[in-house]
């Protein structure tokens, strides 16, 4: 889990993603995320971790139960699907020519608001 990465999100009974999140870490037992709208905080345990996608186990089986998987965002998988479900996405996809110029994008246009302009954010 990188938390300067935008990743997408899919929940298990979607078959595509169906979000974004930015700023994904673990705090207190809460995996936290901020989805371009909100900061959201779900009690549980990452299962697999790595630095392209992460997997994560809610403990409250009441709100989407299962596996939660995150993969980071690439500007082919943007260009594929993702740019249908994120606002602006037709202008992003036609403006935005690297996987890493993605993640610059959404890192300045929701950074302040995801929290990202943190220092120990900032230099990792």
């Amino acid at each position: 889990m990188n938390r300067r990465k935008t990743y997408t999100m899919k929940w298990p009974r979607q078959k595509k993603p169906g979000g974004l999140a930015m700023n994904c870490r673990m705090r207190d037992g809460y995996l936290v995320f901020f989805d371009t709208m909100r900061e959201h905080g779900f009690k549980g345990e990452v299962i697999e971790d790595g630095e392209d996608a992460f997997k994560f186990r809610p403990d409250d089986t009441d709100f989407e139960p299962g596996i939660w998987e995150f993969k980071a965002l690439t500007i082919e998988d943007f260009r594929r699907e993702t740019w249908k479900i994120v606002e602006n996405g037709g202008y992003i996809r036609d403006t935005i020519k690297t996987t890493d110029d993605l993640h610059e994008w959404y890192r300045k246009a929701f950074g302040k608001a995801a929290g990202l302009y943190y220092p120990e954010v900032l230099n990792n």
